[in-house]
């Protein structure tokens, strides 16, 4: 049995993404991103969100199916309001899209700082969307970021997506 482990284990190795380490907000929050992903055009940006303004960062893969976005909101914020946030966030993507489907969510401890997350599923046009949505507090207000690939990707992308969230460090 052992054996057949450290078969498997190159296979399993081979398939995580490689991060490298990104700073925004003048260096105060770092975070691990798949080197796969760059900065995406101002065209994709119009094309795939033609009513929001452009966030502090987003990442894309080349085809668009792969998404790492990070904005820091106007919305003051503790800590001690994590888990409301993401409760209210909950809410509101749900009166917003009936077809969201919650997998988990929750809070958790990340490099000392409280982290909320979720991940869920919705419909797109043609196919359906993985996200995962976690967030935290920067400089008094909530940090939000969202990764999302299309769900035929999930598989490959959500434990890569789990190392990101796990990397987030914020300067006090």
């Amino acid at each position: 049995m052992k054996f057949i482990i450290f078969l498997l284990f190159p296979i399993f190795s081979f398939g995580q993404s490689k991060l490298d380490t990104v700073s925004i907000l003048n260096g105060k929050v770092k975070i691990l991103a798949p080197k796969e992903l760059s900065s995406m055009t101002e065209e994709m940006w119009k094309a795939k969100y033609p009513a929001r303004s452009r966030p502090t960062m987003v990442l894309s893969d080349e085809a668009g199916e792969v998404n790492l976005i990070a904005d820091l909101t106007q919305q003051p914020a503790t800590e001690n309001q994590i888990v409301s946030f993401k409760d209210f966030q909950i809410k509101q993507l749900k009166a917003k899209r009936p077809d969201l489907n919650l997998l988990n969510e929750g809070v958790k401890t990340v490099n000392g700082r409280q982290v909320g997350f979720f991940k869920f599923v919705t419909e797109a046009v043609d196919q359906k969307v993985f996200n995962y949505y976690f967030f935290s507090i920067a400089d008094g207000k909530i940090l939000l970021f969202t990764f999302n690939c299309i769900e035929k990707l999930q598989k490959t992308w959500e434990a890569t997506a789990d190392r990101v969230v796990a990397s987030l460090t914020i300067k006090k």
